[in-house]
């Protein structure tokens, strides 16, 4: 039987002598006993794999350092650009619903072209009321509802400043009283809890002179309250701001963002 010739592939030389003993042949081990040499082929092979190994230990250090050192940096770039973008607000002015029906309201809304989602529970829309909520463009109806499920404050700041940013919540409630309307929303542009009131107070069309009262009340919010004849109708509005902070726990966003409530009641 002829065995394989180990040595010759490790050295690169046949073996110089074979030795029999009887009818059993042994392959010289002599050159065994010298020094080892691999292949071309195999040391070629091996720096290719060197190589590659290299290649991947950069690659994944690469991935490491951008996660620890530029995840950050691209996160708050991503949040300042998304408080900077220009949107329309859009704000639903809530003396023209007035008397109105939900129908009408839900129409008039719709009839400025943004996105709109009727969030209103089942056991509001028996009792008659309503509750609509306006996304910021860009934003699709399900990553709002997927966030909405979860939570804001659960978002990244710069998925939450995307989401706020353009985005506002109305609410009609019916009762014996009479009927509330009702606006919540943030003013990221604001500097203090007085330039948030102002702003809220033109774009509704509550006139300064109308106010009867201005302070701080016991919630510890900013307010202006007033009345304004909308058709015949005596209607009660009042503006109360807080800092935007107090609502969600965001870092981020700018000092003097404020979180606004309108409320008119005919």
């Amino acid at each position: 039987m002829q065995l394989p010739d180990f040595a010759s592939f490790f050295s690169g030389r046949k073996p110089v002598k074979k030795i029999q003993d009887g009818n059993l042949v042994y392959l010289d081990g002599a050159p065994l006993l010298g020094a080892l040499k691999l292949p071309r082929v195999a040391v070629i092979g091996m720096a290719v794999l060197m190589g590659v190994a290299a290649a991947l230990g950069v690659w994944a250090f690469s991935q490491y350092y951008d996660a620890t050192a530029n995840a950050p940096k691209r996160a708050q770039e991503e949040l300042q650009a998304n408080l900077s973008r220009e949107v329309d607000l859009g704000l639903p002015v809530l003396p023209s619903f007035v008397g109105a029906d939900n129908q009408t309201i839900i129409a008039a809304v719709e009839e400025t072209g943004a996105t709109i989602m009727n969030t209103t529970s089942e056991d509001e829309a028996d009792a008659g009321d309503l509750e609509l909520a306006k996304l910021p463009e860009g934003v699709g109806l399900d990553q709002a509802a997927a966030v909405r499920l979860q939570g804001v404050t659960k978002a990244s700041p710069a998925e939450a400043a995307l989401l706020l940013n353009g985005a506002w919540t109305m609410n009609v409630v019916r009762s014996n009283d009479g009927v509330s309307y009702r606006l919540h929303y943030c003013d990221l542009s604001a500097t203090s809890a007085e330039s948030a009131i102002a702003a809220a107070m033109a774009a509704e069309g509550f006139p300064a002179e109308t106010a009867t009262e201005a302070g701080v009340d016991d919630a510890g919010n900013n307010f202006q309250t007033g009345k304004i004849d909308v058709s015949g109708t005596t209607c009660t509005w009042r503006v109360s701001v807080c800092p935007l902070s107090a609502v969600y726990d965001i870092s981020g966003f700018p000092e003097g963002a404020q979180y606004v409530g309108v409320r008119l009641t005919a």
